[in-house]
């Protein structure tokens, strides 16, 4: 991580405590990294960026990796911020901002993915995961956040995840919350 991406990090950490952003802890962040770091995915998406600080974490580990990053944030003032921070922090290069709504434009997606952070709407995460199914590679993992804080407006994705045998799920206790799914073989039809 360089001095640059640090810095620009804490600035929005700052920001975010002040208020009016819904950003990632920075122990999320980490754990992104290391994960993309870890995993090495090809393609990653990102649905909910934000002001880029999530992106930013999967940017950095993407680039290092050589993973193509998709992101999706349809609120254009945060489009902004999102292209603002990603230029400032050096990351714009490697990310490919869709400045839409993700449930009109996941269906357009050709590649085949292997990683996924679900952080947009909490009650259209299952709606989303629909949308990529065809198109998970065999062990994508997909991470959704806030599956504690919001646990009860994402009960179906939840409940969805831990009973379809596709799936091999767990919570994990960071940020907000995060549900771990490994996606294990094609779904039943």
């Amino acid at each position: 991580m360089t001095e640059r991406i640090t810095k620009i990090l804490k600035n929005l950490e700052e920001l975010n405590q002040q208020g009016g952003q819904w950003n990632i802890s920075a122990e999320t962040g980490q754990f992104l990294n290391k994960i993309v770091l870890t995993k090495k995915p090809e393609v990653i998406v990102e649905i909910g960026a934000s002001n880029g600080y999530s992106t930013i974490w999967l940017a950095e580990a993407a680039k290092k990796v050589g993973a193509k990053l998709i992101t999706y944030e349809f609120v254009p003032e945060k489009v902004r911020d999102l292209v603002s921070n990603l230029q400032k922090a050096d990351l714009i290069k490697y990310v490919q901002i869709i400045p839409d709504d993700a449930n009109k434009r996941l269906g357009e997606l050709n590649e085949r993915i292997d990683f996924v952070f679900l952080d947009g709407r909490k009650n259209e995460y299952l709606q989303q995961l629909k949308l990529l199914e065809p198109k998970l590679k065999p062990d994508a993992i997909i991470i959704a956040d806030n599956a504690i804080s919001h646990k009860h407006v994402m009960e179906d994705y939840l409940y969805y995840v831990n009973n379809e045998k596709a799936y091999q799920s767990e919570l994990k206790d960071i940020g907000t919350g995060l549900e771990i799914s490994i996606f294990k073989k094609a779904l039943s039809t």
